[in-house]
Formats: structure tokens, sequence, C-alpha cells
């Protein structure tokens, strides 16, 4: 038998076998590292094999890999998002992908070393930047969430937002490779890497010194349930399902109490308000908090002349301190809904100021910048998910609370039910998927401060990886129609 693997075949097609593997280890790092999986340790290998590839290979072959990498790389989405949503997300992300690493290629080339890699990592969050702004899903697909296990490193995002992580995830891979591409001159692979590393001592330094720091003493005990519901129970608009639903919820909120919970939080869409059962319905919820002397929070389906997916507070009196509207909805199932317009904030005396936001809400940077810069000590966030997405949203919650330091509380109904602090730590956590009965949470939560430095200064830092990126690009193609117009004239000239 003769032996495939001998050296005259991988001599022969050695080009084919490096294209091949730069392809795979770079795909299976983002597959496992992105979306339901979330080996945070991936992302920064991720880019790796493929940026070393392009170093050493033709642009032809470049732009190949790196698209059907990235692509590739990202299937683990498929089938949760619409299948047309999906290819245009993925081909577009795939193709500014390899518009980057091709720039990255070209200064590499030119031996601007720091420059490259600081081109592919502005390229990259700058467009993820400018995706947060403009998509209608906001953050949500920010590899920036691959971390939020990485408590250290997401602590930047208190300065940056989540634009400085993403920054880093790109920073160092890239480093990474041209500092093994100049192996052979280590005066050259201590200058490539010199500033790169330089950043992440210091997010680093900053993150670990962040979390040294003892968080307020204000703490609330917080309580947080879920009864099993399906979409046809939560949509009815009979009077009798809909109180038997808020019943349940009462038993819940009851044992809760019981145990100690100041302030109890409900899912978004429990139940379905109309014209016809809205009195009764606040009535009950009401009296669900006054007889249990807690503050309650529940999301509501809201019908009338327009729909509104809402959230109430109750005051451990029966009073109602507070509507908010959902600012972002959903579009392929919240179609028909009005979004609202208004920041939902509660002063309390004893337990600093509040705010409340639902689901979708916080995939975007604001409102939650919003609420940040007025100071609020924790956020409740009424939320829905649908089963397999719940650590994916339930992390954006989290990511949301460090960049705007303070404290989040989220209740999905088919997700995580999660309690974590300013910081990022998971103070609690329990699925809802697991269990037929009530799945209940309780936990003591300490407050944050707010009014991050992000929330001060805002989307600065993505603003400077989108005007880099843009003037480095403004000089690779000055070069290139000097190179192309210097060549013309050398042939006619020679013609002549």
């Amino acid at each position: 038998m003769v032996d495939v693997f001998n050296s005259e075949f991988l001599k022969k097609y050695n080009h084919l076998l490096r294209f091949i593997l730069a392809i795979m280890l770079s795909s299976v790092a983002y597959y496992y590292s992105t979306g339901f999986h979330n080996v945070w340790i991936l992302t920064w290998l991720a880019p790796i094999p493929l940026c070393l590839y392009s170093l050493e290979t033709s642009l032809i072959s470049t732009i190949s890999a790196s698209f059907i990498a990235y692509f590739i790389g990202t299937l683990n989405q498929f089938g949760y998002l619409p299948i047309p949503i999906y290819l245009v997300s993925n081909v577009t992300s795939a193709t500014i992908f390899t518009f980057t690493l091709v720039m990255f290629r070209y200064f590499a080339i030119q031996n601007r070393y720091w420059v490259s890699s600081f081109i592919f990592a502005s390229g990259w969050t700058g467009y993820e930047f400018l995706m947060s702004l403009y998509s209608s899903y906001g953050t949500f697909n920010s590899i920036a969430y691959t971390q939020i296990e990485n408590l250290p490193i997401i602590q930047i995002s208190a300065i940056t937002g989540i634009w400085g992580i993403s920054f880093l995830l790109s920073l160092i891979p890239a480093s990474v490779a041209l500092t093994w591409d100049n192996r052979g001159n280590p005066i050259k692979s201590l200058k490539v890497s010199a500033i790169s590393v330089s950043l992440l001592a210091l997010a680093l330094l900053f993150g670990f010194y962040r979390l040294s720091v003892p968080l307020e003493d204000s703490s609330i005990k917080i309580g947080i349930a879920t009864v099993p519901t399906t979409i046809e129970q939560i949509a009815s608009q009979d009077t009798n399902k809909v109180l038997d639903i808020i019943q349940r919820y009462a038993a819940s909120v009851e044992s809760l109490a019981d145990l100690g919970a100041t302030v109890v939080l409900l899912p978004e869409k429990i139940a379905t308000l109309t014209p016809d059962n809205q009195r009764i319905v606040l009535n009950q919820l009401k009296n669900v908090a006054l007889k249990n002397n807690v503050t309650l929070i529940a999301g509501l389906t809201n019908r009338g002349d327009k729909i509104y997916n809402s959230a109430y507070i109750f005051s451990p009196d029966g009073e109602s301190l507070l509507k908010y509207d959902k600012q972002h909805l959903l579009p392929a199932y919240e179609g028909r809904y009005t979004s609202g317009n208004a920041l939902g904030v509660v002063e309390t005396q004893l337990t600093g100021i509040w705010g409340v936001e639902i689901c979708k809400d916080m995939d975007f940077i604001r409102p939650s910048l919003d609420y940040s810069s007025q100071g609020i000590n924790v956020m409740f966030v009424p939320a829905l998910d649908f089963h397999e997405d719940g650590w994916l949203h339930g992390r954006i919650g989290i990511m949301r609370g460090v960049e705007g330091n303070y404290a989040v509380a989220r209740a999905a109904q088919w997700g995580l039910l999660t309690l974590s602090d300013s910081n990022g730590r998971i103070i609690a956590i329990e699925p809802t998927d697991a269990s037929l009965n009530e799945t209940l949470l309780i936990g003591e939560l300490k407050l944050g401060s707010g009014k991050s430095i992000y929330s001060q200064l805002g989307d600065w830092f993505g603003w400077v990886c989108i005007m880099f990126f843009g003037i480095w690009f403004m000089i690779a193609l000055w070069q290139l129609l000097t190179t192309t117009n210097s060549t013309l004239k050398k042939e006619l000239k020679d013609d002549m």
C-alpha cells in the first residue's frame, strides 16, 4: 500500500492541506465559542489560524479561507433565526470578517505590524458597533458576550462598553499570529507584541481592581417566579383563564414572601389585559403585593386601541408605581405592538433607584445606557426567551449590568432566572425548562451605584475604532490607486 502521507504528497499538496487546516481550526473554534456553546477561551484562539494563513498565502486564498471558516463557524445558530435573516446576517458578517483580514494582510506585508493588528481589531469592532446602531437585533451577535464568565476581562466594558472586549478578542489573536510569523527575529517579535500585551495587561489590572472593590452595603432580597404556561394561555383574552394564571402566580409570590423576599419579579407577558378585564386583573395584582407586603413587578400584554408589551410595578401598599412599555420589539412576533419611548424609573427611600426593561430591550445599548446615566442601582427585567436561547439572552442582561454599573434581576418565562451584581457575578441562577411545576429563585442582591464611565462618555470607543479603520482604509486605497496609476504611466511610456 502506498503511503499517501509521505513527504512527496505533503510537498505537492501542502497549500491545499494548509488551506483546509486553517478553515477547520478557526471554524471549529468559532462554532464552540459563539452561539449556544460559549467555550470562552476558544474566542481568543479562533482567528489565529486564519491570521497565520493570510501571512503566507495569496489574496484569493485568504479571502476564500476566511469567508468559509467564519460562515461555517456561525452555523451553530442555524434554525434559531428565520433562514432568510440567518443567511443575510451570516453572509454579511463573513464578508466583513474577510475584509478586515484582507486589510490585516495588506499592512502586515508592508511590515506595519502594530498597525495591521489594530486594523483587524478596529475593523471588526467597528462593524459590531455599527450593527448595534442599525440592526433590529442590536448587539445580539457580538463576540464580547462569549466572555461573560471571564470576569476580569468584562470589567473593561464599564469604560468602553462591550466594544473594548470585542477589540481585545481580535487584537490579541492578530498579534499572536504576527509574533509567531516573526519568531526568527526576537526583537521584531517583541515590538510586534509589546503594545497589544500592554493593553491586555491594563485591561486585566483594571478588571482585578474593580472586582476587589467592595460593593455598596445596600442590598435587596429578590424573589423570581415562573409558572408553566403556553403561548396560547398567556395570549388568551378570556377573563377566567387570565385570572387563573394570576392566581397561580399569587401562590408563587406568597411562597417567595414567606422565604423573605421583599421584591418579587415575574416574567414578560404573563397574561393579557383587555378593556374588559384590565381593572380586575390589575386590582388582583395590587392585592397580591399588599397581602404579601412585597414590591411586585409583572410583565403583561396590554390590549386596547393599541397593543403594548408592558411591565407594572406595585408597591407593598397596593399602589401602582409604574407602567413601562417595551421599547425594542421583536419584529417577527411583535409587529402589531406599539413601542414605548420613556424610561421606567422608580426612586425608593431605602433601596436606591430602580429601572425596568423588558427582554429584548437589553439587546441594545440604549435604553440601558440612559438608565445608568440616571444612576439606577438595580435593573428589573421581565423576559420571555425561547428555551434554547436562555443563556444567550441571559448573559446579555448580565453584561448590561457591568456596562452600566448596576445589579440585574431577570426573569425569563422559558429561559433562565438570574440575579447578577454590577461586576457580572452571578448571585443565583435557575433554569425554567427543567421543571413542569413552578420555578422559584431567591437571593440577596447587592446594589450597584450606576453612572459608569461608559454611561457618562457614551460609545466613544466604538467611534474611535471606526475612525481608525476608516483612516487606514483610505491610506490603503490611496496607495493602491497611486500604484495603479504609476503602473499605467510606465506601461504607456514603454509603449511609446
